[in-house]
Parts: structure tokens; sequence; C-alpha cells
């Protein structure tokens, strides 16, 4: 019962972080934002399609200066840096 009340909480965080990091990004220079993690998060896509969300986040290479997330690929951050 507590992994369930966890698992909701997390889910309610994710929700609120999608709605303040919504799809569009006026800082984005990038012609395919729709590629970056915080679009797909917008979109519950971290929900729905968790394992696809997770191999673009397991063993983080950059992080993107804008939202923080980290990711395996620079090109699916807005601003990403090095790690």
């Amino acid at each position: 019962m507590e992994k369930i009340k966890n698992t909701r909480l997390i889910r309610r965080r994710w929700i609120k972080m999608a709605e303040k990091n919504n799809k569009s990004n006026p800082e984005c220079e990038s012609e395919s934002h729709s590629e970056h993690l915080c679009y797909f998060v917008s979109q519950g896509f971290n929900l729905t399609n968790a394992k696809e969300y997770n191999a673009m986040v397991k063993n983080p290479r950059f992080k993107c200066q804008h939202c923080g997330r980290a990711a395996k690929k620079a090109e699916n951050l807005c601003k990403p840096v090095k790690l």
C-alpha cells in the first residue's frame, strides 16, 4: 500500500513539473524542441512510455541548463552541458 501511495505522489509531482515546463520554451533555440525531455514530460510521455523515457535518462552524460534534467544524449535537452 505504501508503494502505491509513493507512486501516486511521484506522478503528481511529475504532472506539476510538466505543467510548469510546458511544451513551449522560448529559451530553446533548437528546431526540434519536440524531441527534448521537457517536451516529453509536458506531454506525459514519461508516464505512458516509462521504459523508453528511462532509456533516454539512464547513464546521463548531459544536463540541461534550463530545466535541470539529465539525459544520455545532448539532443534530448534544450541547453545541454556535459556532466
